[in-house]
Order: structure tokens, then sequence, then C-alpha cells
């Protein structure tokens, strides 16, 4: 064990050592790299462009057949026979139809018999009040007789009025054995196969099929009390005229089937309900189209568009070049020195993939579409062009 004066040495040794080793570990320092530039990052641009476009309102509508018609049957019977394909075109009057007519027509053809019966009885009756006529002044015949043979006369007269009238009827219900279409247009299949007994009635009869009337096509949807107060005094024909109907101010409507991104069916706004319901502010108005083609069916919930401006120039970017900074939209626009600058921009109606911008950009000005997330403003980018994009519809506006 080492005494208090042997320790003494042994540290100061210790101390000259770390002294000598902490200048060759001070020695071996070098000053860090500097820091390698950014990589410019490759982004893909497209030019504002400036575009005619007009502001519309939009709407949720559905499509109904101008004319719908079922078919049901009049006379009771058998079907006999179907004259049509299911889901054909059919014309006003074509037979659709027969019911077994062999009964009916035997039942007609007995009450024409009883014309034939009742006019001999007449001229029987007729004949009897001529001869009567001859003998009354000679006291042959009394006036009792006689008032008999006239009122003979007039008794045969009548049966024949009601034997006509019940050939009138017997014929009618021959007449609605054959079923014939009231309406043109398209037809839905056929409900009863041949074979089946009808069960005929004004109200209760077999509904056999339905026919719609595509030409034209209805569209009915629901627009609040400011619109329907500014459809109706679109377009006044004198200044200072009333608001007349819908029809008179032939205001164009346009609508967009659930598969198309266009909106390429025109019609007219052709009628609006003569109330605006209380519960909830709207209105049911109509809009007709030609639907020449048969592209529209009823029943289909379809988009509609109605312009409320004439035609302008907008300012268009695509959708996707927009960010967003809390309650503020900005793009990054890259000038000609392919520096990319931030810019806050005011927003207007969506066309499509495009956008309206009202302020804040100029026609020409190039926007980054893609890759804006590897930018910082007052960067250096490398920019790409876009490839130019499908021109957008020139109707749209805000949903409703």
């Amino acid at each position: 064990m080492l005494r208090n004066r042997d320790r003494a040495p042994t540290a100061f040794v210790l101390a000259a050592a770390c002294l000598a080793i902490f200048p060759a570990i001070g020695g071996c320092h070098r000053e860090a790299p500097a820091t390698a530039p950014l990589p410019v990052p490759r982004v893909t641009v497209t030019e504002v462009v400036s575009q005619e476009t007009i502001d519309a309102d939009e709407y949720t509508g559905q499509t109904e057949a101008s004319e719908t018609v079922e078919v049901r049957a009049r006379v009771f019977g058998y079907l006999k026979s179907v004259e049509f394909s299911d889901g054909d075109m059919v014309s006003e009057g074509q037979t659709l139809f027969t019911i077994e007519p062999d009964e009916y027509a035997a039942i007609h053809n007995q009450s024409l018999s009883r014309i034939d019966l009742n006019t001999a009885n007449f001229e029987l009756a007729k004949s009897k009040l001529a001869r009567n006529d001859k003998l009354l002044p000679s006291g042959a015949v009394s006036r009792e007789e006689y008032d008999e043979t006239v009122a003979a006369v007039a008794a045969a007269e009548a049966t024949i009025a009601a034997a006509k009238a019940d050939a009138d009827r017997t014929a009618i219900d021959l007449r609605y054995t054959q079923i014939n279409a009231p309406i043109s247009g398209r037809i839905d299949r056929a409900l009863v196969t041949r074979g089946n007994l009808l069960t005929g009635g004004q109200a209760s009869g077999t509904l056999l099929t339905k026919i719609v009337n595509e030409q034209p096509m209805h569209v009915y949807f629901d627009v609040d009390e400011r619109s329907l107060l500014r459809y109706r005094r679109q377009r006044l024909r004198e200044p200072g005229s009333a608001p007349g109907s819908l029809r008179d101010s032939e205001i164009a409507c346009y609508v967009q089937l659930a598969d198309e991104t266009e909106f390429k069916h025109a019609g007219k706004l052709d009628f609006a309900s003569i109330q605006v319901q209380k519960s909830t502010g709207t209105a049911r108005v109509r809009g007709v189209f030609e639907n020449a083609d048969h592209v529209l069916v009823s029943g289909l919930f379809v988009r509609v568009r109605i312009p409320v401006s004439e035609p302008y120039q907008a300012l268009m970017i695509p959708e996707q070049a927009l960010s967003t900074d809390q309650n503020l939209k900005f793009v990054y626009v890259v000038g000609n020195d392919d520096v990319a600058t931030r810019r806050t921009v005011d927003l207007g109606d969506q066309r499509g993939e495009m956008r309206i911008i009202t302020s804040g950009l100029q026609a020409g000005e190039r926007v980054i579409v893609r890759g804006m997330q590897r930018v910082k403003p007052g960067q250096q980018v490398e920019p790409e062009p876009m490839q130019t994009l499908a021109k957008p519809p020139i109707l749209s506006g805000e949903e409703r």
C-alpha cells in the first residue's frame, strides 16, 4: 500500500500525460465540408387561358314522359293474340291485342236481327194505320181500335230505335275485342300472355301494358323563389310589362345524364307551378326536350343547367393547380427566369376540370399543376409544359 508521499509523484505524472494527449486530439480537428446545393425540382406547368363562358344555375331533375297511358281490357274474354314485341315503338291506332271476338260477333248479329224484326213490325203497324184511316170516317172501325193502331206504330218505331242503340253497344263491345294503341310511343312488355282470361270494365279492366310518349320528354325540378322570379322576368316581351309564362320567355335549359360529362341535350323551360311551396320556398319547374334520338328515358335523374348571363371571357386554370393555406387559395407562378413565386388568387365557378380565376393572374402566365409540394417560394424550378386539356364546357354554375 502506497504512502501519501508516494501518491504525489504519480498524480503529477498522470496530469503531464493528459496535457500531452489533449494537444494531439486538438490537432486532428477539421472544418465540415460546405452543404451541397439542393437539386432543381422538375414541375409541370400550364398557361392561364382566357375562354368564353356563361354563368348558369344548376339543379337536379327527373325525366318524365309527356304522355303515359295504361292499356286495359274493356271487355271480358280470353286473350287470343299479342300483336307487338316488347319495347317496340308503336303508332297510334296500331293493333296491340286481340280478344276472342266470336261471342261478341254473335251478340252483335243478334242485335242487328232485332232491328230487322222491329222494322217489319213497324211496317205492319203502318199499313194497319193506313187502312184504319180509310175505315174510320165510315164507322167500320171504332175510335178505340184506331187509337190502338196509332199507338202500335209509335211503339214499333220506338223498338227500332232501342234495337239500333243496342246494336251500337254490341258493336262497341265487338270493336273492343281488338285493342289498339291510343297514342304513339314506346310500349312496355306484355303483362298478360295469350290464352288468359281478361276482366273488362271501365276501371277494373285487366292491365295489359303501358305506352309512354318520349317525344317530347319533360324534365321536372325544383327552384328557389328568387330564381323563379328571375326566370319569369327574363326576356320580357315589352319593357314594363308583367311577367308572362315561362313558355313565352323561351329560356334555354340543358340536361346532362349520369354517364355524361357535358350538357348536350338542349331544351326550353315550359312551365312553372302556380304557387311556391310554403314549407320549402321552392316551385316545381318543367323543361321540355325534343328527344329526337330517344336518349332520354322516363324516370332518369339528370343534371339541369339554365344560363343566367351573357357570354363573357374568363381566366381559367386546372383545379389541381390550386393550393390552400387556411382560408386562402394560392398558386405557384413560374416566371421567365423559371423561378416559382407564390401568388394568392380569388376563385370563380368551376368549369369541368377548370376553375375560373377572378383576380390574381394574367392570361399567358405559367402556373404549376404538378410538383408544387417540392417547391418553395423564390426557388428555381425546371418546368415542363402540360399536355393541352380538353376544352371545358361553356355552361356551368353553382349547384342548387
